[in-house]
């Protein structure tokens, strides 16, 4: 039971901080930049993000047979921790800050 309780742990530590460095990385750094963000650059940082939260998991299973706890507990604690720090960015500020091409 403990082995579940820290790998828990674990995980969501691990989803959490790389959750919050790539809010802090893309998508506020963006706004702060940008005051008319193109779709172009919102796309880019939303392929970004899925690529980061890819990579992260990615390592999570490829460090399985070292770690001590349960992999698919620390592995499910990291992914809903970077699902909740990915609902962090305001997206009706970065919507907000899109700028419509008309053409």
């Amino acid at each position: 039971m403990f082995s579940y309780i820290a790998g828990a742990i674990a995980g969501a530590a691990f989803g959490s901080v790389i959750g919050l460095v790539k809010y802090t990385m893309l998508w506020k750094k963006t706004i702060k930049e940008n005051q008319n963000i193109s779709t172009r650059v919102l796309y880019r940082n939303m392929g970004v993000s899925y690529a980061i939260n890819i990579a992260t998991l990615f390592f999570v299973f490829m460090m399985r047979d070292s770690m001590p706890w349960d992999f698919m507990v620390v592995m499910i604690a990291a992914a809903v921790m970077l699902s909740i720090t990915g609902k962090l960015a305001p997206m009706t500020e970065i919507v907000g800050h899109v700028e419509e091409k008309t053409s």
